[in-house]
């Protein structure tokens, strides 16, 4: 086979390039020890972190794998001290917000600006100076990365927004040209974790627990308002429904990462990204079509869908009920679930009143004998009285109560 033509000379960090990497890990070093003074639970936790330098055409600003921080030298050399503090406060707020494990199927680009926006304005409460091209969105303010990315599907601005630095899969994209030198400088000391949903739920876990335990020993009129919200989360846990519906699904999936198959999805783009490989998963979708669950139905839909793409084959027995089985339907590709919900005929149609009956649903899932039942409703319906042999996850709305004493609930909250 022969090569293609147009690969660009690969070289390693030069000798004074490799100066200039220890001359910046001495200043940001010493950069987070005078952060000390004033911001002393943040800099201790980003202390925490394994600050690396690398000279890698990858990396242009800085990335976070959870455990490691690392920034281009040359980048860093460009920094002044409030930006410093203003680089390692953003990695430091993707791993405590666990960035690195909620993208799952969801736009790359957006989904990376959403992140940014969550962690900037964790950053602005707590007083860091920011740059003026920081990706900010006052309409969103306070809102979380999930909500953030559907408003920015609805309000796209792809000419002048740009993330401040790369998150989760990019971080294994090849290199590209090193600002037009046609060469492409690849640093053996980038070298992120390959962190599956498993490992990255330990790595939070961890954090959790150095947060509380740091936060424990400092003053609380000295924790920042950005870093209390954290502190806050965490002594006061709740059960997150998108977490809850993640390990619902992709458990029963067995999705995973996997370089054995690439992602198609970007190779137009020239990224060569692991692929997802897992079996089949198959399972029924009821939704209570009445008229209390119009609002959060596309909340629900677009999680679910982002969920989804992560399977390398699904099969979804859609059912829309009330009183009765009102339509049945196979559904075999993801994006189909786009236009549940819309006003074309292929989506629902979404009826008020008349009380609803879940044990149809449940007779028909019995019949089709299906592997799991995800039922998003209101609550407000009869249930069978014998528990079913399936699992049963009920999504239920913000307003709604809890149908049943059996089955797995979780509360969907608009945040």
């Amino acid at each position: 086979m022969m090569k293609p033509s147009n690969i660009l000379p690969i070289r390693e960090p030069t000798a004074e390039e490799q100066t200039t990497k220890v001359q910046q890990h001495n200043l940001w070093r010493q950069e987070i020890r005078n952060w000390l003074i004033a911001y002393p639970l943040t800099a201790k936790l980003v202390m925490r972190l394994k600050l690396v330098m690398v000279v890698d055409s990858r990396v242009l600003t800085a990335c976070t794998d959870g455990v490691n921080v690392f920034i281009n030298a040359h980048f860093a050399s460009q920094c002044s001290s409030a930006l410093r503090r203003f680089v390692l406060g953003h990695e430091l707020y993707h791993v405590l917000l666990g960035h690195f494990i909620r993208q799952y199927g969801r736009d790359r680009l957006y989904w990376n600006l959403a992140v940014d926006a969550e962690a900037n304005y964790r950053l602005m409460l707590d007083g860091l100076s920011m740059p003026t091209d920081a990706v900010f969105y006052p309409a969103q303010a306070g809102r979380n990365a999930e909500t953030i990315y559907q408003w920015l599907l609805k309000h796209p601005r792809p000419d002048i927004d740009a993330p401040f630095d790369i998150h989760g899969e990019e971080l294994f994209a090849p290199a590209t040209m090193d600002g037009g030198s046609n060469v492409l400088v690849v640093d053996p000391d980038f070298a992120p974790l390959r962190v599956d949903n498993d490992m990255a739920r330990l790595i939070t876990q961890h954090w959790q627990e150095i947060v509380l335990k740091e936060a424990q020993q400092t003053s609380p009129g000295s924790i920042p308002d950005g870093m209390n919200l954290i502190v806050s989360n965490i002594a006061k846990p709740q059960v997150n429904w998108r977490t809850a519906l993640h390990d619902f699904l992709l458990h029963r999936s067995g999705c995973q990462l996997t370089w054995n198959r690439l992602n198609r999805r970007y190779l137009a783009q020239g990224l060569y990204l692991p692929g997802r490989q897992g079996k089949a998963l198959s399972l029924m979708l009821a939704i209570d079509t009445s008229g209390s669950t119009q609002r959060q139905l596309p909340l629900f839909i677009a999680e679910l869908q982002a969920l989804l793409t992560c399977v390398e084959y699904v099969e979804i027995h859609l059912i829309e009920c009330d009183a009765d089985i009102q339509r049945e339907r196979i559904i075999n590709h993801v994006q189909e679930l786009h236009e549940i919900g819309s006003d074309n005929g292929d989506g629902l149609t979404l009826r008020g009143g008349g009380g609803t009956d879940f044990r149809p649903v449940f007779e028909r899932a019995n019949d089709i004998m299906s592997e799991c039942l995800l039922f998003f409703t209101d609550g407000f319906g009869r249930t069978p009285e014998t528990v079913p042999n399936f699992p049963v996850l009920w999504v239920i709305t913000e307003d709604g109560k809890v149908p049943a004493s059996w089955g797995q609930v979780v509360r969907l909250e608009d945040e």
